[in-house]
């Protein structure tokens, strides 16, 4: 069925690159040219498309699997320099990928030529072409998906109650073309369900106050502070198989059990932490950097209470406009891939070995200031293509075995700077942050599917600046870092209007927003969500039992942060 119902969007996407041709023949027609001119035309054109799609499908076969969604605008976010764009490809079945490709290509040009190139236009008489252009003018109905009066769009193709079987009607060429198209538009009906009076009496009734009288659980308020953001550390990982050094930790420190990273890439996820700012589901604004400049900043607070700042990543700062955002941060010195000279690299730049090392080199220098210091770590060996340095933990070839064994590794690397880290004097004021960007798909999915599952993330806070260790059980969202930093050290928890500060004594069961690819979903747990579509307007799953007047509120909180992002 999923044939039968994306139908009118493969034709909808015919129709519009056959409209050319079909404007183009009749004009050559009238100019008498000649029928081998035609027939190189109509050969050319049709050959780039057949290639140009051979490409699309093959990259969307391979993408799919972890996004969850069909090609769209979201693969340009990424292309800041051509190696970047190509990275993760190194973990794809290569050979497969391309041998499919020029089978496509070969085979549909090759039917091509033994098809229409046979056709004579000789015999086309004068009197005829008009009638052609006006069938080719007729293209635009099935373009427009029908005579209806809403123009096609990807819910026409949504029949099932099971995700996968909608995405697999969908044209990812169609998509693609949409997304692209609209990229620059100003969409605020997609996110518009309630007046504006009615999503401040919505926000209001379900936001947390900020509370002044928040206890905090450091014994300072001027702590050092050092965050290490975990590149896919998500919690089904989080055990004595493959991260038995952060596990053994967790009684230690605060850990936070029930985290929910607010959205699926590290864009997304690292602008969550350090401006408080959700994920929007179709868009991202740290690769916007016209509106991120506009987005409040935790190391800015920071460095006007007197803190040296600094952020480390060992791959391209490039990359989705990293090195943009983190400078509108304010962050003091931003050190990336061209950094690590010396060291040993893989395919996204310098390993986790590397990256830990000159992190405790620096936090030496740092320790021997007056000023306290904020240092933030970005890890990058557990991501695409896991091309860690070692020898993999886990035999097995498999993705799933390849990202268990880089989560392995960056264990060891993280475990190794704690016990170096442990015996200095600097630790006993030090707050050591350990949290994930975002969730993932593995291990345990094939594909996308958004669930809890793949948004949850593990939460760890260490180091001597921490007075009691416990385990936060309540469900808690990643957004609330930064006005936690903020509300702790006494600095402005107010300027994160997205977010409130998180109170550990504060036991109540909280629910958490989360958004991806046209949806977004409220989550209590594991077990208990809801996830809603933007493209039908309705739940497309749930499971356990989430009240109307929540979702309610999931809608309001959508369309107060995406009116924010326009006016940005």
């Amino acid at each position: 069925m999923s044939y039968v119902y994306g139908l009118k969007m493969d034709l909808s996407f015919s129709s519009y690159i056959t409209i050319l041709p079909a404007a183009v023949i009749p004009v050559l027609l009238f100019f008498k040219r000649s029928e081998k001119t035609i027939h190189r035309f109509l050969l050319f054109y049709t050959s780039c498309w057949i290639i140009l799609l051979a490409i699309i499908y093959t990259i969307d076969a391979e993408l799919f699997s972890f996004w969850g969604f069909r090609l769209d605008n979201t693969i340009f976010r990424y292309s800041g320099t051509f190696s970047e764009a190509t990275e993760s490809s190194f973990s794809s079945p290569l050979y497969i990928l391309f041998s499919f490709c020029i089978l496509y290509s070969y085979v549909f040009i090759t039917a091509y030529k033994k098809i229409f190139g046979v056709i004579h236009f000789s015999d086309i008489r004068v009197i005829q072409i008009p009638v052609t252009l006006f069938s080719a003018a007729l293209l635009v109905i099935p373009i427009r998906g029908g005579l209806q009066q809403v123009p096609l769009n990807e819910s026409v193709s949504y029949y099932s109650t099971h995700a996968f079987l909608n995405q697999a009607a969908l044209n990812p060429a169609w998509t693609l073309a949409r997304s692209v198209i609209e990229h620059n538009s100003t969409k605020v009906d997609h996110y518009q369900f309630f007046s504006s009076a009615e999503v401040q009496k919505n926000i209001l009734n379900h936001t947390d106050r900020t509370d002044s009288k928040i206890m905090s659980p450091l014994n300072t308020t001027r702590p050092n502070i050092v965050l290490i953001v975990w590149e896919s550390l998500t919690s089904k990982v989080l055990n004595e198989t493959v991260t038995p050094n952060l596990y053994s930790l967790l009684k230690d420190g605060i850990y936070f059990s029930n985290l929910y990273a607010s959205g699926d890439r590290s864009d997304k996820g690292l602008v969550a932490l350090l401006s408080a700012y959700p994920a929007q589901p179709d868009f991202s604004i740290m690769t916007e950097p016209a509106k991120s400049r506009k987005l409040p900043f935790i190391t800015r607070q920071l460095k006007d209470a007197g803190y040296k700042t600094c952020y480390m990543y060992g791959g391209e700062l490039e990359f989705a406009n990293m090195r943009s955002y983190m400078n509108y941060n304010g962050f003091d010195e931003i050190l990336g891939k061209k950094d690590f000279k010396n060291a040993p690299k893989g395919v996204w730049g310098a390993h986790d070995e590397a990256t830990f090392k000159l992190l405790f080199d620096k936090l030496q220098v740092a320790a021997t200031k007056k000023d306290p210091f904020f240092y933030t770590l970005f890890t990058l060996s557990s991501h695409e293509p896991y091309d860690i340095p070692s020898k993999p933990f886990f035999s097995g070839s498999s993705k799933t075995v390849q990202f268990q064994s880089s989560h392995h590794y960056t264990d060891s690397c993280f475990f190794d700077f704690i016990q170096k880290a442990h015996k200095q004097t600097w630790w006993k004021n030090t707050w050591v942050i350990v949290v994930a960007d975002h969730g993932h798909v593995l291990p345990g999915s094939d594909y996308a599917t958004h669930n809890p599952s793949e948004f949850k993330i593990p939460m760890l806070w260490l180091g001597g600046a921490i007075k009691n260790a416990t385990t936060v059980k309540e469900t808690r969202q990643q957004v609330s870092l930064a006005p936690s930093i903020a509300q702790y050290l006494k600095l402005r928890p107010e300027e994160f209007s997205f977010a409130r500060p998180l109170n550990l004594k504060d036991t109540t069961q909280k629910i958490s927003w989360y958004s991806y690819n046209d949806g977004f979903a409220l989550a209590y747990n594991q077990t208990d969500f809801v996830q809603f579509d933007l493209t039908t307007d309705t739940p497309s799953a749930q499971n356990g039992f989430v009240k109307p007047d929540e979702l309610t509120w999931g809608k309001a909180f959508l369309q107060l942060l995406m009116e924010d992002f326009y006016r940005k």
